[in-house]
C-alpha cells in the first residue's frame, strides 16, 4: 500500500545503521548530476519514529551536499514513511537495493548511440551526463566491441568485457585474465 508523499526538512533525517550499498564516484557524479536536471523523481523511503532512511540515502546526501543539487531542490526532501522494526527496515533496505540490479552495456551502448545519432546531446554531453572516461565513451558509441552475454545464464561476475568483435559468432575469443590467480 502506498503512503502519502510527506515533504520534511533534510536535516531531520539520518542514515540507517544497516547501510549496505555504495556508488563509485563516477556513478554518484551521475546520480548527482541527475538530480541536479530533474530534481526529485522518486521520494525517500523513511523508517517512521526514527526517521532513519530504508532507502534513498545517497539521493538524500546529495541534496544535503551538492550546491548544484541544493539550488534545484532546496532543504526539503519527499518521503514516504514506512511502519517497521529496525531488522524489517534492514531487510528491506537490502531486498530494495539488491532487486535493483545492473545495468546491461549492450543496452547503454544502443542508448548512447540513439542519442548521439539523433543530435539530441554530442559526445561530450553524453560523456559529463554519465562521467564517462574518453575510453568508456568510444566503447559505447562504437557498440562493437561488447560481446553479448545471456544474462539469465550468467553464473559469474556482472563484469563485462570489451573484446574485438569477431567476423562471426562462430569464432571462439580468446580473452587475456590477470596475473593474479584471485582474479
Amino acid at each position: 500500500m502506498m503512503e502519502e508523499i510527506t515533504w520534511v526538512n533534510g536535516s531531520d533525517l539520518s542514515a540507517g545503521p544497516w547501510r549496505a550499498t555504495y556508488l563509485l564516484k563516477p556513478d554518484l557524479e551521475v546520480l548527482a548530476r541527475s538530480m541536479a536536471d530533474y530534481g526529485w523523481l522518486q521520494p525517500i523511503l523513511v523508517q517512521r519514529g526514527t526517521n532513519r532512511i530504508i532507502d534513498g540515502h545517497l539521493r538524500w546526501e546529495i541534496a544535503g551536499s551538492s550546491k548544484s543539487v541544493k539550488k534545484v531542490v532546496g532543504s526539503e526532501v519527499p518521503v514516504i514513511y514506512q511502519d517497521c522494526s529496525d531488522l524489517d527496515a534492514a531487510f528491506m533496505h537490502v531486498r530494495m537495493n539488491r532487486a535493483k540490479g545492473v545495468s546491461l552495456p549492450k543496452q547503454v551502448s544502443r542508448t548512447v548511440r540513439d542519442i548521439i545519432i539523433s543530435k539530441k546531446l554530442d559526445q561530450q554531453t553524453v560523456k559529463k551526463k554519465l562521467a564517462m572516461t574518453n575510453d568508456e565513451l568510444e566503447v559505447m558509441v562504437d557498440g562493437t566491441l561488447l560481446r553479448h552475454r545471456n544474462i539469465k545464464d550468467h553464473k559469474y561476475s556482472q563484469a563485462w568485457v570489451p573484446v574485438e568483435a569477431p567476423a562471426s559468432e562462430d569464432v571462439s575469443l580468446s580473452i587475456e585474465r590477470p596475473p593474479n590467480l584471485d582474479r
